[in-house]
């Protein structure tokens, strides 16, 4: 299938010419808290807001996070066809779903009453897809039921009491905005149903498109089932929720891409979930590939995050009454790298511990670089907290390797996921005797004891600035962290060394360094860096 125009646009526009250092060429971010001092009615960060104070909260983190064309308003061309997209991955009575799961309305709702008021959009429309069958699914599972009837997102009334000041449902809030701008045309899209179908109606796969620099997809499988809303709309501005994700550790405003996939062609019978999605395209034991890749197809060009209330420790609701977090905070910008960095650190992660936001950052989609971030508003250090984390979640492991090869030489190889295979990285296939000897280096701003987590297959001895660490055989089911030793780094480069005979004609590593919590998140202030020769 040809790309079309503004998709292949979309696709490259962000990758196209590095920015210079320079302090305009920063991208901006607008931080809002409800205790913002430029606030009519400012509020303590555990207050209930009104929907008029959530409301002023968005538009001033909009007004702080403008674009490279100026504002917003500026950004969207005359005509154009602007796609909101929220999370609303669940309804009541879901037995996971809770406050925080999905994107509050009132945020939803003063980001269209923005585009509606302020900007020239033609067709403005609200799209998602959930875990939820619409009315006329002749399938019977996964089906909502409210007073009698079955309902979707689109008709779902939310009542007066879970977003305070938002009344009804998407059906009604879009026939009040239809109102009171008869000039614009107002609609929603079940992302679900939306699938791109060739001629004879049969669901259809895309390639991933190449970025500017040549990047292409990093998911198990590069072609995907896309939707016809996301590869045709002008404007697509993601509005996700602020919270911690089981896989890929948080979610924020390139996770909300998932909801783009459409659930028919992905699901199972029986089961209106994406399953096939995670099945065909993950890659290296995560979910990140497949996030950037569907981002590709259309980046967000502005980004909008719920930091109302959002869940710790995993995604959705988990029983526990203190998973969720509330932190009355919104925050905007048009760059979605930069926008989901500022909401790893809010939540206390390293957000060099993101894989989807290194892979994004490839693409040419934004910068990870907070010299090249301006936050605007509220001061960023003043909000961070400490999520609790995903009890199974684990950092990015170190990529940069160097490997001696059969006459003792080292050469440098970057392993594209956490593990790394010897064979297959050496060329050198297993043979009695054989043995792989790698390197890896670290930087500490100071000495911190922290502990080494070791994923290996094969018989193993490790090093660490030249003092012995563990020698063992490793012959259970390789995973990262399946072997943790405690470290004490000192500052400037620490090197690891590792010597692996191969076990079963298996030879594999993965390494990461955690703070002394070992709750996998990368010791705080190191970095990996490229091992010298030894």
């Amino acid at each position: 299938m040809k790309l079309q125009r503004r998709q292949f646009l979309a696709a490259t526009a962000m990758a196209a010419v590095p920015l210079p250092a320079a302090e305009a060429a920063k991208t901006r971010l607008g931080l809002v808290a409800s205790t913002h001092a430029a606030l009519r009615q400012p509020a303590p960060l555990d207050a209930t807001l009104t929907l008029d104070q959530v409301r002023a909260m968005v538009f001033r983190a909009i007004s702080l996070g403008s674009p490279h064309a100026g504002s917003l308003e500026e950004k969207i061309k005359p005509g154009s066809w602007v796609v909101i997209k929220p999370n609303i991955v669940a309804l009541r009575p879901r037995p996971t779903y809770r406050l925080g799961d999905i994107t509050d309305f009132r945020v939803t709702q003063a980001v269209l009453e923005y585009v509606a008021a302020r900007s020239r959009a033609g067709r403005i429309t609200i799209a998602e897809g959930g875990s939820y069958r619409r009315p006329n699914d002749p399938a019977e599972d996964n089906a909502t039921i409210q007073d009698g009837r079955r309902v979707s997102a689109y008709d779902f009334d939310w009542g007066p009491d879970e977003f305070p000041g938002f009344h009804g449902s998407i059906q009604s809030m879009l026939a009040v905005l239809a109102r009171r701008h008869p000039d614009k045309k107002f609609d929603y899209i079940d992302l679900s149903y939306d699938c791109v179908r060739d001629p004879a109606g049969r669901f259809r796969r895309i390639v991933v498109p190449k970025s500017a620099n040549g990047t292409g997809a990093f998911g198990g499988r590069p072609d995907y089932f896309v939707t016809n809303t996301i590869l045709n709309c002008d404007f697509l501005i993601t509005v996700p929720v602020m919270k911690c994700h089981l896989q890929c550790g948080i979610t924020a405003s390139l996770k909300n891409y998932v909801g783009t996939a459409p659930r028919e062609a992905y699901s199972l019978p029986g089961i209106f979930s994406n399953h096939n999605l995670h099945a065909e395209h993950s890659a290296g034991g995560r979910i990140d590939p497949f996030i950037v890749d569907l981002a590709a197809f259309h980046p967000p060009d502005y980004c909008v995050v719920d930091g109302i209330r959002g869940l710790q420790s995993q995604e959705h609701g988990n029983g526990r009454p203190d998973q969720m977090m509330q932190s009355n905070l919104v925050l905007a910008g048009e760059d979605p790298v930069a926008a989901d960095s500022l909401v790893a650190q809010l939540l206390g992660y390293n957000t060099h511990d993101m894989e989807f936001l290194h892979m994004a950052a490839r693409r040419g989609m934004g910068t990870m670089d907070a010299a090249r971030m301006d936050v605007r508003g509220d001061d960023a250090d003043r909000h961070m907290r400490r999520w609790e984390r995903p009890r199974h979640w684990y950092g990015r492991c170190n990529r940069d390797w160097l490997l001696q090869d059969a006459k003792g030489h080292w050469t440098r190889t970057e392993a594209r996921f956490d593990t790394l295979d010897l064979v297959e990285a050496t060329g050198r296939k297993p043979a009695p005797g054989t043995v792989y000897n790698a390197a890896a280096q670290f930087d500490s701003p100071g000495h911190a004891r922290g502990l080494l987590w070791l994923g290996a297959r094969g018989e193993v001895s490790v090093r660490i600035n030249g003092e012995a660490v563990a020698s063992f055989t490793a012959a259970t089911s390789y995973r990262v962290g399946q072997y943790q030793y405690p470290i004490t780094a000192r500052p400037g480069a620490n090197r690891i060394e590792i010597t692996l005979a191969p076990l079963g004609g298996k030879a594999l590593l993965g390494l990461l360094v955690t703070g002394r919590s070992n709750d996998g998140g990368t010791l705080a202030g190191m970095r990996w860096t490229t091992p010298s020769a030894a």
